[in-house]
């Protein structure tokens, strides 16, 4: 394991990181020398850690600090050598499928998460530490939820929007302890209604109720909730400066909705175009263009990753 991680400090010419799902290749945005510098000191104890107390949670942060540094696929070939140590960890799952989602690898992705997900059901659900405390500096999601999470990501991106929604429903009946967690979830319900076209259903879920108080992170995914609840209008979220690739993909998606269908594909062509395509804003967009021009999500392992029989920011969306 410590041999996958020796590659973190190296100096290199820029290499594709990634290839997206419509086949273009993919470089890791530049970070500044001395957000590196601070990385690469994180990726250094968090091996020492590894060094001196080989367990399953060190083996966690060692692979998240490979991927905060950008370093996708030494992560995934991180987190596979460390599940021939620990074989039934769902943690180490939970954070292999979102770097294969990450490098587009969405059949690998959904395939961990799954295994994950059964691995995890019988055991407690627990706050999940943040590499980037928000606000609160308290974590605001769990582990189970982050599996559910990801896991309908990956169904979501494949079109299969039912199993999308039930899974993202766990996430908010289930295992969401805070707003933050909930109204996540809550967008991408709705999202999945709409894209089924599940009309009868989507007025009921518009009209669940909404703790505005309790969220502190989420503010663009409750703002966009409350785009396709009427009670925010259009015009301003797009006059906003800076805007996310999570508020831009969800502005697309309801420009369509509405009827406009070339305005809403102009902005998801815009997304394929962010350079922080690690954004799951950005993912979404390329499988709804792949799939508006006839392609398939591509079942891509990511760069540079082996091959292996155990088949948030610093954080993403």
């Amino acid at each position: 394991l410590l041999l996958v991680a020796a590659s973190a400090c190296r100096s290199a010419p820029p290499q594709p990181d990634a290839v997206s799902l419509d086949g273009r290749p993919l470089v890791a945005p530049g970070l500044g020398e001395a957000r590196i510098e601070w990385l690469d000191l994180e990726i250094s104890a968090a091996m020492a850690r590894w060094r001196l107390d080989p367990s399953e949670q060190n083996a966690v942060w060692a692979g998240r600090r490979l991927a905060y540094r950008g370093l996708y696929a030494d992560a995934i070939n991180w987190y596979l050598g460390a599940l021939g140590t620990f074989p039934e960890s769902y943690r180490l799952r939970r954070h292999l499928g979102h770097r294969l989602l990450t490098l587009r690898g969405v059949e690998a992705a959904i395939e961990e998460l799954t295994t994950a997900r059964a691995l995890a059901a019988q055991q407690p659900n627990r706050l999940e530490a943040d590499g980037a405390p928000g606000p609160s500096g308290e974590p605001r999601s769990t582990t189970h939820g982050n599996i559910d999470y990801h896991l309908a990501l990956g169904h979501y991106l494949r079109g299969d929007f039912a199993q999308a929604d039930a899974l993202w429903q766990a996430c908010m009946d289930v295992w969401a302890r805070n707003e933050d967690s909930r109204v996540a979830a809550y967008y991408w319900r709705i999202l999945c209604h709409v894209r089924d076209e599940r009309t009868e259903e989507l007025m009921p879920l518009l009209q669940l109720p909404i703790d505005e108080s309790d969220v502190i992170e989420n503010f663009d995914y409750l703002d966009l909730v409350k785009l396709f609840r009427g009670e925010i209008d259009r015009a301003a979220l797009l006059a906003r400066e800076g805007r996310s690739a999570a508020l831009d993909y969800g502005i697309a998606r309801h420009i369509i909705a509405e009827g406009d269908t070339e305005l809403g594909n102009t902005m998801l062509n815009a997304l394929l175009l962010r350079e922080g395509w690690m954004a799951f804003g950005v993912l979404a967009a390329e499988a709804d263009v792949g799939r508006r021009d006839g392609t398939t999500v591509q079942a891509n392992p990511g760069a540079g990753v082996s091959s292996s029989d155990e088949t948030d920011s610093s954080e993403d969306e």
